[in-house]
């Protein structure tokens, strides 16, 4: 039912565009000498998906503003270069490249923080977290995001600590793990990026480890340093292996500091 209503829609609004470029023709604002070939065609529906995955991202329904944006521009100008508008083919997608910098500029300074939150349930009148429930059951599965652009925040009362599997091209990370709930077992965080600086603060009692590499700047763990050209940091807390609560840290940046302190 949801793919049926969704080609609905997508031919419905082809229709509305080719019947708004007819009126155009009429009134002499397009060329009419205009031909309906299947590329006219074919960027009109780029444009019509590119705008659909564009209102999914903002409505949190799915989607990616990134693509959506991407299509819809590149459909529009590819439709105008056969009105003979402007100078644009299908084969000058390459022109477009610009638009990486204007997207990692917008992710930067729209980046939105994380929410999270813990279930609290009741259980013969105590209260219980949700990791508590039967945590053997549940399966962890990590929380995975690829080419996040934007500074990401772990720093509210009492988050939720997750798994965690996140490739980064540009920004900052910061992880402040004493105001989190961490359930009683091995959580691992993997962060891949390309340019930014990952802080962590950990409480007193939190066992850990963490694997760190960096193609330049500098790593910081616990007073345990490496700076330079292309250095790894290998760091592992005292009681790490005969604990069942406990983060195994993975980090992973080609440029920036990797930064994790105990308070």
């Amino acid at each position: 039912m949801m793919k049926k209503g969704f080609m609905n829609i997508l031919l419905a609004l082809l229709f509305i565009v080719i019947g708004l470029i007819l009126v155009l023709q009429n009134f002499g604002v397009v060329d009419n000498a205009l031909e309906f070939s299947w590329m006219a065609i074919l960027s009109a529906l780029l444009v019509i998906i590119g705008l659909k995955l564009w209102v999914d991202a903002i409505i949190g329904k799915g989607g990616s503003w990134i693509v959506g944006s991407f299509l819809s521009i590149f459909g529009a100008l590819v439709l105008l270069g056969k009105m003979d508008m402007i100078a644009f083919q299908l084969t000058d997608i390459l022109k477009l490249w610009p638009l990486l910098f204007i997207y990692i500029g917008l992710g930067m300074f729209l980046g939105k923080k994380r929410k999270h939150k813990v279930e609290i349930s009741y259980e013969n009148g105590e209260e219980l977290l949700e990791d508590e429930k039967a945590p053997e059951s549940k399966p962890h599965n990590s929380k995975k995001q690829a080419f996040v652009v934007g500074d990401q925040k772990y720093n509210s009362e009492n988050w939720k600590v997750e798994p965690l599997d996140i490739k980064n091209a540009v920004g900052d990370y910061h992880f402040d793990f004493t105001k989190a709930f961490i359930p009683d077992r091995d959580t691992p965080i993997t962060i891949k990026g390309w340019a930014g600086d990952i802080k962590m603060i950990m409480p007193e009692y939190l066992e850990f480890r963490v694997e760190a590499s960096m193609m330049a700047g500098e790593i910081n763990i616990l007073d345990q340093t490496a700076e330079g050209i292309n250095r790894k940091l290998t760091f592992e807390t005292e009681n790490y292996a005969h604990t069942s609560r406990r983060l195994t840290i993975k980090l992973d940046v080609k440029a920036g500091d990797i930064r994790i302190n105990r308070v």
